[in-house]
């Protein structure tokens, strides 16, 4: 649940903006015997007047990836580990598609349901069998998009959960994520990622460099990371940059033609956190700039910071509007956000801000078992 500050901060920007109601649901059976016969169920209804036209974000109800937007937890406090995907989500890439894959329309009243392999996602080999509470995570957020623009729609209470109880094996036979990287790449791909990569350095030693000169007063740590008011949030982010700073990118494995990237456009890329080194590359990579937010140079920075090697950053949020909202109202947050340290190393280089996503506006919703007043 988020606090009433943010809640009241998004208010001001929706009484000017026409914002869609929606309804999210999470549901499944009582009991699976095994994990591998463990299935979520998220169906989205549009519970307002007029037709939407919903983004199919990576991290979002709507995507049937296996992207960690759960919170699983047993009645002990134990989680299962999380062994799925992070991707690159760019909604601005996503919109200039005009790919019908990268939408969801909904009607006054229709639904739409959503099928999510658990096991193929987290890992309850240590968890182990039991009862489990499935709830969406925290900061989840739908982009909708009316009039050209496209506005985020972040959830405020009443969260969708659904318990369930697993019965019998707790591990999973099914083939591992990290088995679908992808194939090899045409020459013309390899030129591409090629031009990439030293940029991609680039920004994180410039990033290191605004670090030590400016420390966390600078304007753009202020953007992007939030108030000067921790100073171990700032040694954490240098320590990200840090620890990047010690790799080549090079020396990276790049695949392309990737299973996950089949119809997904504005996912640029992704990689399996626990599987150092291999990244998955996307159409929507190629078709970025080689510099810039959202860009293939960009990109490599950002997925290599989702390695668990590199410091396990986060989705919490897409885009460059959202990011600042995280730095601004919850810094903690966005110190664990790959976007930010992207848009930040970018800016610390001076290639200045993308144009895309900083036209998304923010508006509120509220979403759960039940529909509230807006």
């Amino acid at each position: 649940m988020f606090p009433l500050a943010f809640l009241s901060l998004l208010t001001v920007v929706a009484t000017v903006i026409a914002t869609p109601s929606l309804l999210l649901e999470v549901s499944g059976p009582s009991t699976v015997y095994g994990i591998d016969n463990f299935n979520i169920t998220t169906t989205v209804t549009n519970a307002g007047n007029e037709a939407v036209r919903l983004l199919n974000h990576p991290r979002g109800p709507l995507s049937d990836l296996p992207t960690d937007m759960f919170t699983i937890t047993n009645r002990h406090g134990f989680s299962p580990d999380f062994v799925g995907i992070s991707a690159k989500y760019s909604p601005s890439a996503a919109l200039a598609s005009n790919d019908r894959y990268a939408f969801t329309v909904l009607a006054p009243g229709q639904s739409v349901e959503v099928h999510h392999d658990i096991s193929a996602t987290y890992d309850f080999s240590t968890s182990g069998p039991g009862q489990y509470v499935v709830m969406m995570k925290n900061f989840n957020t739908f982009y909708y998009v009316a009039d050209g623009k496209i506005s985020a729609l972040v959830g405020g209470s009443g969260h969708a959960f659904h318990t369930i109880n697993v019965v019998g094996n707790a591990r999973s036979h099914k083939q591992r994520i990290d088995a679908h990287t992808g194939g090899h790449c045409e020459i013309w791909q390899k030129r591409a990622i090629d031009a990439a990569v030293p940029l991609a350095e680039k920004y994180v030693r410039h990033a290191l460099e605004d670090l030590v000169k400016g420390g966390p007063n600078s304007a753009e740590y202020k953007r992007w990371f939030g108030p000067a008011l921790h100073g171990d949030r700032h040694t954490s982010v240098f320590s990200h940059f840090e620890t990047l700073a010690g790799s080549n990118f090079s020396e990276y494995a790049y695949f392309c033609n990737a299973r996950f990237c089949a119809n997904r456009p504005g996912v640029l890329g992704y990689v399996v956190p626990n599987h150092f080194g291999a990244i998955s590359l996307c159409d929507s990579f190629f078709n970025a700039e080689v510099g810039g937010h959202n860009s293939r140079a960009s990109t490599i920075l950002h997925e290599a910071l989702h390695f668990s090697k590199n410091g396990a950053t986060d989705e919490h949020a897409h885009g460059e509007t959202l990011g600042q909202e995280l730095a601004r109202s919850y810094p903690h947050l966005a110190a664990t956000n790959a976007d930010n340290y992207e848009y930040f190393a970018v800016a610390a280089f001076g290639d200045g801000p993308g144009q895309g996503d900083a036209s998304v506006l923010l508006t509120q919703v509220h979403f759960g078992k039940h529909i509230l007043d807006l």
